[in-house]
C-alpha cells in the first residue's frame, strides 16, 4: 500500500483558511479525466451559458464526494496532524464497496449516487465525520449566516452546531457531485449530455480506494490536494 504524505514547506499551513477530506478519483483513472474535461473547460454538446452556470458550483471543489466538509483548524492544530491522522485511520480500514453509481437529482444538483447498497460508505462517512472533528474550530456566527438555517430540520441545525455542517450521520447520501443547482428542466438537459460520457465507467459496484487531503487556499479560489490515502486491501484488512 502506497500513501502519500503530506509534505509541508514552512508556513505553507498559513496558505489555506479551510481543510476537507474528500473522495476524490484515482489518479489516471476514466472518472479523473472526465472531471478534468468537464470542470476544465468541455461542454459535451450543452449550451455554452447552461454549461457554465452547471459547473460554477462544484468546479471549486472538482470531481469529489464529502466526507468531512470544510473546516477551519482549531487553535493548536495543523496541517500535518490532519494528514498523519487520515495515514493511520486509512491504514487499517478496509476500502468500502457500493451499488454501482448512478445519475440522480438531490438538492437540486446533478449528482452520482450509489441506487442501493451503501452500508460500508455509510459507516466511513459517519467516522469520517466524527474521527477527525477534534481537529475543527467550533463554527462562529458568520459559518451560520452562510447556511439557510430557517429552511434546515431541528437535525440538520443540531448537526451543524455539534459537527459544522449539516448533512452528517442521519442526514447523509453519499453524492459526487456533477452540476447545479439547476431547474429541473436543465438538469435533465445536463444528464442527457453527461450519461453517455460516463455511462461506461458506472457499470461496475463504487468502492472507495482512499481518502484524499485538499486544501482551500487563503486567498479563495478552487481546493488543491495535499495528499492521498489508500485504505488496507480488503484481504489484509481487519474484520
Amino acid at each position: 500500500m502506497e500513501n502519500v504524505p503530506l509534505e509541508l514547506d514552512e508556513g505553507m499551513t498559513d496558505r489555506y483558511r479551510r481543510y476537507a477530506i474528500y473522495w476524490t478519483p484515482e489518479p489516471g483513472s476514466a472518472l479523473e479525466a472526465f472531471g478534468s474535461a468537464w470542470f476544465g473547460g468541455e461542454n459535451f454538446g450543452l449550451e455554452p451559458d447552461l454549461a457554465a452556470r452547471a459547473k460554477r458550483a462544484p468546479a471549486r471543489y472538482g470531481l469529489h464526494a464529502t466526507l468531512k466538509a470544510p473546516f477551519r483548524l482549531r487553535e493548536g492544530a495543523t496541517a500535518d496532524d490532519i494528514a498523519r491522522a487520515l495515514d493511520a485511520f486509512c491504514r487499517i480500514r478496509r476500502a468500502p464497496e457500493a451499488s454501482p453509481l448512478g445519475f440522480i437529482r438531490h438538492q437540486r444538483y446533478v449528482v452520482l449516487s450509489p441506487g442501493g447498497r451503501t452500508a460500508a460508505i455509510d459507516w466511513l462517512a459517519a467516522e469520517c465525520v466524527t474521527h477527525f472533528d477534534r481537529f475543527r474550530a467550533p463554527i462562529g456566527d458568520a459559518d451560520r449566516a452562510a447556511r439557510e438555517i430557517d429552511t434546515m430540520t431541528a437535525r440538520e441545525r443540531a448537526h451543524l452546531e455539534d459537527f459544522g455542517y449539516p448533512y452528517v450521520l442521519s442526514e447523509f447520501r453519499f453524492h459526487i457531485s456533477l452540476a447545479g443547482p439547476l431547474e429541473r428542466c436543465e438538469a435533465l438537459a445536463v444528464c442527457r449530455a453527461l450519461e453517455p460520457q460516463l455511462a461506461p465507467m458506472l457499470l461496475g459496484a463504487f468502492r472507495i480506494d482512499a481518502l484524499t487531503l485538499l486544501g482551500e487556499p487563503e486567498g479563495g479560489g478552487a481546493f488543491q490536494i495535499l495528499s492521498r490515502h489508500r485504505f488496507m486491501s480488503a484481504d489484509l484488512a481487519r474484520p
